[in-house]
C-alpha cells in the first residue's frame, strides 16, 4: 500500500550504506588507532595525505563552488604533485561561503550532495552556530558522519574515556553538529553511555550537578567556561566538585588549567569546527594538539598574505580534509589563530602534527592606534587577576573624544568578586595589566557577578559569546 500520490521506495537502510570494513580499515577507531595510525613515520603519513588529497581534490573538481574559486585563480588539481605544492590552491573563508549562500540559497553551491541524495544515502544537516554571523549549512554523507565520529572517539580515548563509562554531553543538542557527533562517537565507537543533558538552558545546571551525581558520570564534555559554572553551582548546592563527583577525566575547550583546579580531575583541551568536526587532540602529555594527519592537513599563514608560516609563528589555521563527502574543504582559511609546533616526537609517542592551543579569532582583531587587539587575549590577562571571577565580555566602538579626531576603543566588562564592583583600584590595576601586555589602552567597566549571562550565554550556551562590534552604529 502506498500513500497516495507518493510511490513505494525502499530506503537507505543505514546497516547497508556503508563498506564498514573498509572505513576501520581507512580510518582507525580509537583502540587500534592507538598502535597504529598514531605512530605513522612521517614518510608514511605524508604517503598517505598526498593519496587521500588527490581524492579530494577530485571530487571537489565537480563542485561549482570550486569549478568558480579554482578557474579565477588559474589552478588546476593536476598543479599539486606533492603536498608542498598544497600552497597553490587558492584559500578561501567564511565570507566565500556566505556569498556562495547568497548565489544559490538555501544551501548555496559549495555542498557535494543535495536533499535529492538521500534517496541512497543517508545524509544530516547541521548548521553552525552563528557566533560570528549568519549561520553555514552543511551536508554530511553517512561516511563523513562516520569518519567524524571515529576522529571524535579517539579524541575522548586519548583523554581517558573508556568503555563502560557514563559521560554527560552538556553541549548544545540543536542545529550545530557538535553535541551529535559527540553523542555518535560515545555509543557507536567507543562503549560509553551519553548522558544527554545539553546545556544549561535545556537541562538547568542544578539538574545536570544531581544527575552526574546519581549516575556517577566519569567525563563530562563542555567548554571550560560551562565546566566552571557546573562546579560552582555544585558548591553552591553542598557538594565538593573534587569529591562528592565520580570523575576520571574532563572533555573540555579552553581553560583546562582551571577547571583541573576546580574538579581535581585530568582535563583535556581539543580543537574541531562545524565544517569538519574533530581536527587535533591533546594527549596525555598535555604539551599542544595533535592533528589527526591520516583525516587532515593544517596549515598556518600570515594574516595578512596567506603565506604558509613556519612553526612558532601564530596566524590563520588553513584546514584542507581528507575525508569529506557531502561538501568539501580544501584550503579552509578558518580564521582561528594559533600557531604549529617544531616536527619532533611528542613524548607521547606520536609523530602526527601538533599545534599550539587556540588563541582566538582573526576576524575579531581590532586594530587601535597600529595595534592588533583579540577579545579572547584580553580576556585571558583580565583572568590572571584574583580580585575578578573571570567571565568578561568586550565591545568595539567608534568614540570621539572632546577636540580630538574619533579613534576606534575597546571596553572590556569584567565580573569582580562580589562587591568589588565598585573598586576604584581594581579598575586601575586591570586598566593597566592591559596596557602592559597589550600596549594600548583598553578601557575597563567593572560589573557584578553573574552581570555578563545575557551578553556572554553564561550557563545556557556551550560556546560563550566574549565580543560586539558597535564601531558600524557609532560612524
Amino acid at each position: 500500500m502506498t500513500t497516495p500520490h507518493r510511490p513505494a521506495v525502499r530506503p537507505p537502510y543505514y546497516y547497508e550504506s556503508l563498506d564498514w570494513a573498509g572505513l576501520v580499515k581507512e580510518y582507525e577507531p580509537p583502540f587500534e588507532f592507538m598502535t597504529g595510525a598514531r605512530l605513522w613515520s612521517r614518510e608514511q603519513i605524508a604517503e598517505e595525505q598526498l593519496k587521500r588529497l588527490r581524492g579530494a581534490m577530485s571530487r571537489a573538481a565537480k563542485v561549482p563552488f570550486y569549478q568558480r574559486l579554482w578557474g579565477e585563480a588559474g589552478f588546476h588539481p593536476e598543479d599539486v604533485k606533492s603536498l608542498e605544492d598544497l600552497s597553490r590552491m587558492p584559500l578561501y573563508t567564511i565570507d566565500d561561503i556566505r556569498d556562495s549562500i547568497e548565489r544559490r540559497p538555501p544551501l548555496g553551491d559549495y555542498q557535494g550532495l543535495g536533499f535529492e541524495d538521500g534517496a541512497a544515502t543517508p545524509l544530516r544537516l547541521y548548521t553552525s552556530g552563528g557566533t560570528t554571523g549568519a549561520p553555514r549549512p552543511t551536508i554530511y554523507s553517512q561516511w563523513d558522519r562516520e569518519v567524524g565520529a571515529i576522529l571524535s572517539a579517539r579524541t575522548f580515548y586519548m583523554q581517558g574515556v573508556r568503555p563502560g563509562d557514563v559521560v554527560m554531553n552538556a553541549w548544545a543538542y540543536s542545529t550545530h553538529n557538535a553535541a551529535w557527533i559527540m553523542d555518535h562517537a560515545l555509543w557507536h565507537w567507543l562503549g560509553a553511555t551519553p548522558l544527554t543533558t545539553s546545556t544549561g538552558n535545556v537541562t538547568p545546571t542544578e539538574k545536570q550537578v544531581e544527575l552526574a551525581h546519581l549516575f556517577k558520570a566519569s567525563s563530562i564534555t563542555a567548554t571550560s567556561d560551562y565546566l566552571l559554572h557546573i562546579a560552582d553551582t555544585a558548591r553552591k548546592m553542598g557538594l565538593d566538585p573534587k569529591h562528592d563527583l565520580s570523575l576520571k577525566t574532563l572533555l573540555s575547550f579552553g581553560d583546562t588549567a582551571a577547571v583541573e583546579e576546580a574538579f581535581g580531575v585530568p582535563t583535556y583541551d581539543s580543537y574541531a569546527f562545524h565544517e569538519v568536526q574533530y581536527v587535533a587532540a591533546e594527549c596525555h602529555a598535555k604539551d599542544g594538539l595533535h592533528v589527526f594527519e591520516d583525516a587532515f592537513i593544517v596549515e598556518v599563514v600570515d594574516f595578512e598574505t596567506g603565506q604558509p608560516l613556519p612553526p612558532g609563528h601564530r596566524g590563520n589555521l588553513v584546514v584542507t580534509a581528507l575525508y569529506k563527502t557531502g561538501t568539501s574543504q580544501l584550503r579552509y582559511n578558518i580564521q582561528d589563530i594559533s600557531a604549529a609546533y617544531e616536527d619532533v616526537e611528542c613524548a607521547c609517542g606520536s609523530r602526527h602534527r601538533k599545534l599550539d592551543y587556540f588563541q582566538g579569532r582573526s576576524d575579531t582583531m581590532v586594530k587601535l592606534r597600529g595595534v592588533n587587539v583579540w577579545p579572547e587575549a584580553c580576556g585571558r590577562i583580565v583572568r590572571e587577576h584574583p580580585g575578578v571571577t573571570g567571565e568578561y565580555f568586550c565591545i568595539a566602538q567608534r568614540v570621539q573624544p572632546e577636540g580630538k579626531p574619533a579613534r576606534d576603543a575597546m571596553t572590556i566588562m569584567v565580573e569582580t568578586v562580589d562587591g568589588a564592583e565598585g573598586s576604584v583600584q581594581l579598575r586601575a590595576e586591570l586598566e593597566k595589566l592591559l596596557k602592559q601586555k597589550v600596549g594600548v589602552q583598553i578601557d575597563v567597566e567593572l560589573v557584578g557577578r553573574d552581570s555578563l549571562r545575557g551578553l556572554t550565554g553564561h550557563g545556557e550556551r556551550a560556546k560563550l559569546k566574549r565580543f560586539e562590534d558597535q564601531r558600524a552604529v557609532n560612524r
